[in-house]
């Protein structure tokens, strides 16, 4: 291996097979290598920060439109699934409105009385757990026997005079209307007062439509 010296001369070093050759540090004198000092000042320049690039007006105005295209899309696809999911519970209760129906029917009918107290507790309770598991999904039913009659959500199949009521109040309800949340279902099947009320021993005629 051969050294170079500070002085200019090179020197052989035994013992490594592979030669490296060492040369001086430029900007070390000789008075400094005389004193031992073999220390070099090192001084690094400091740059200027790189200035910041200017932002794309087009890019930016790219950006804020998918970005709005983006909340349109997110709120479309919310409204579809709340639609589906109101058109489906619509599907489902109607179906189940004429169960609904004869239970009411058989409640009110004349042979769920005396001796079959224990049947009739049944068919009430179960009538109640189905009106309270439609009720959960928003069926509630239509005002109807004391309300004037209103053609929105009343449909009149009878009329006949009345004891005591104005004209054009319901009656009597044939068959009980429902509204889901704040949509009518089913309209209530109603008879409605005619003028020329009647006292209560006078015999009262229906007129069916």
């Amino acid at each position: 291996m051969t050294q170079k010296r500070q002085d200019g001369a090179r020197r052989e070093v035994p013992g490594d097979p592979d030669e490296i050759e060492i040369l001086e540090v430029e900007g070390m004198d000789d008075a400094g290598a005389r004193n031992g000092r073999d220390e070099v000042e090192v001084v690094f320049e400091e740059r200027p920060p790189a200035a910041e690039p200017r932002e794309d007006s087009a890019t930016r105005e790219r950006l804020l439109r998918l970005q709005a295209d983006f909340e349109n899309l997110r709120k479309r696809i919310e409204r579809e699934q709340a639609e589906f999911r109101t058109v489906a519970t619509i599907r489902l209760v109607t179906e189940l409105l004429p169960v609904l129906d004869n239970f009411d029917r058989a409640i009110a009918s004349e042979r769920l009385e005396g001796e079959n107290e224990a049947f009739r507790a049944g068919v009430e309770l179960i009538h109640r757990q189905l009106a309270e598991a439609l009720k959960k999904e928003g069926l509630r039913p239509v005002d109807a026997v004391g309300q004037p009659f209103d053609p929105a959500i009343h449909e009149a199949v009878a009329t006949g005079p009345a004891s005591g009521l104005r004209e054009n109040t319901v009656i009597e309800e044939i068959q009980r209307g429902y509204f889901l949340r704040e949509r009518l279902l089913r309209p209530a099947l109603v008879r409605v007062s005619v003028g020329g009320g009647v006292g209560a021993g006078d015999a009262v005629s229906w007129e069916v439509r």
